[in-house]
């Protein structure tokens, strides 16, 4: 099943690039985390994200790759977006 507007998943960060992270989902799908919205930038160190997981939510499941963001903020506003949608 392709990943959906406002769903959560567990993504895999492939690599780190000056725009941000690259991240494969459960299914395969590649997606983008922006710099902006992960929440180690711009104090984490980005080079040790790659091979971890981290939970992210779809913002624009339209787009190749897929655009998502891993800051609660993003994942709280999906959950209240979801709950209001009956998902």
């Amino acid at each position: 099943m392709p990943p959906t507007l406002h769903q959560e998943y567990d993504v895999r960060v492939l690599a780190v690039r000056p725009w941000g992270l690259d991240v494969v989902l459960p299914d395969g799908t590649a997606g983008l985390i922006d710099n902006t919205k992960d929440p180690r930038w711009p104090d984490g160190d980005q080079q040790a994200a790659v091979g971890t997981v981290v939970r992210a939510v779809v913002l624009d499941d339209e787009r190749d790759p897929v655009r998502m963001s891993a800051l609660d903020d993003d994942r709280a506003v999906a959950q209240v977006l979801r709950d209001a949608a009956g998902h």
